[in-house]
């Protein structure tokens, strides 16, 4: 009986193990995934904003065709080319300088501020003593010179570039082409009508006296058959005193057209309408519809005042000066340039700055006339009066025929010359002081 129990146990022992490993395994209970985690929120990035200039004008605002239409020109350039924001406070008297640089100086997003003419320098320098945070720019002003003066101690002021000309190279460049005109049409003189006599002036004198001698002896080497002696006598010029009295550039000019001259340099601003005037009666006279006689413009291309008579316009680009400004500011340079400068950027032929060329001056083309004729068509939608003197078309149609009627030679001397002068193989005399003119008068008249 034990026996057979213990057997039984056996079996039953057996029994189970098999059925054990015959059964199908457990499934194990899933492990439950972990939720993701909840996102924190990212803030967008915020749209950085554009940097802001502010460009001051001098009296008169827009549509003046020169010194403000140029600076806002360059202003727009600027908001093309680098994205800027261009803001325009108009000075209507000089009693606006000082609020409206101010006004312009309280934004917190302005980073430049553009003051436009010599007439803003003393403006500049008390604004920019209270702004040390902010830029400030002088188109042909002498502020850091009034800083000397007054605050030697913080020159150069390091918030304040003060923006200048080659205006001697350029006008070598405008008395070189009378030359040739003359030595072309067979005249004896050339002419230049002044406004105050003032040091700037002497840089615009002696420079067309030296280019009307260097095209002389351009001539004598390329051009024999044409070719004449420079004398003392060959220009005709006159200080008149004033930059506004249109009357006595006529005045000035009036004379020098009896005499032959084949062209008179306006370096009088304003003056020139009264120079057009007398190039216009002697047009009247003989029915011309074209020069000879010429004048030459300034500062700005004023070749559409009278298309067909004014040969050319040695401009002074104001509209770059701002440009530059602009760009030293965006790439971050603009302070360094004061420190190497001293203040004082230079725009010429040839100029350099930071490494990179930045020009100023050079003599009036077809596509600057393009330029002008846009800023004509703007001043007459603006003011609502008559500014051009004929359609765009007709304008530019006259000034190229007017070009293309002298030759080949007076062009391709002139860009010579101007080649020659970028390259440093010729160097413009540069006179600043009484001890320059007088030596450079003795020499050239």
């Amino acid at each position: 009986m034990r026996r057979l129990t213990l057997q039984a146990l056996i079996i039953l022992t057996v029994v189970v193990l098999v059925l054990s490993a015959c059964a199908p395994a457990a499934t194990p209970a899933p492990t439950p995934t972990p939720a993701p985690p909840t996102p924190t929120p990212v803030p967008p990035t915020p749209t950085p904003k554009p940097i802001k200039i502010a460009i001051v004008s001098d009296i008169g605002g827009r549509g003046d065709l020169s010194f403000n239409d140029m600076a806002f020109k360059g202003g727009d350039d600027a908001a093309r080319d680098f994205g800027v924001e261009t803001v325009e406070l108009i000075s209507k008297v000089e009693a606006d300088y000082v609020p409206n640089l101010t006004l312009a100086a309280e934004d917190p997003d302005v980073q430049l501020i553009v003051g436009v003419g010599f007439l803003l320098s003393d403006a500049l320098v008390e604004v920019a003593r209270k702004f040390p945070d902010k830029n400030f720019a002088g188109i042909d002003t002498f502020s850091q010179s009034i800083v000397k003066d007054k605050y030697p101690g913080e020159h150069p002021l390091p918030n304040l570039m003060d923006i200048v000309y080659e205006e001697h190279k350029g006008s070598a460049l405008v008395g070189a082409l009378g030359a040739l005109l003359a030595a072309h049409y067979d005249k004896p003189h050339i002419g230049g009508v002044f406004g105050i006599e003032i040091p700037v002036l002497w840089k615009f004198e002696i420079g067309y006296k030296w280019g009307a001698r260097w095209a002389t002896e351009w001539l004598k080497e390329n051009k024999p058959e044409e070719a004449f002696d420079y004398t003392k006598e060959f220009v005709l010029w006159t200080y008149t005193g004033t930059f506004s009295d249109i009357t006595k550039g006529y005045e000035a000019a009036k004379p020098m057209y009896a005499k032959d001259a084949i062209a008179v340099y306006n370096i009088a601003g304003p003056l020139g309408l009264g120079i057009n005037q007398a190039v216009s009666e002697l047009a009247e006279e003989k029915g011309l519809k074209s020069g000879p006689p010429f004048w030459i413009g300034v500062d700005a291309n004023q070749d559409w005042i009278n298309p067909g008579f004014v040969i050319a316009s040695m401009m002074k680009r104001v509209d770059r000066g701002v440009y530059y400004a602009t760009k030293l500011v965006v790439d971050g340079k603009f302070r360094d340039v004061v420190k190497e400068t001293g203040g004082t950027l230079t725009l010429g032929i040839g100029t350099q700055v930071a490494g990179e060329p930045m020009e100023g001056i050079s003599v009036s083309t077809l596509a600057d006339l393009d330029e002008f004729i846009a800023m004509g068509v703007r001043a007459e939608e603006l003011t609502g009066e008559k500014v051009l003197p004929m359609s765009p078309e007709e304008i530019r149609a006259r000034v190229e025929a007017m070009r293309e009627a002298q030759p080949e030679w007076v062009w391709q001397a002139v860009a010579e010359l101007e080649e020659k002068i970028r390259t440093g193989e010729v160097e413009v005399p540069l006179a600043f002081t009484e001890e320059d003119i007088k030596r450079w008068r003795d020499e050239l008249g």
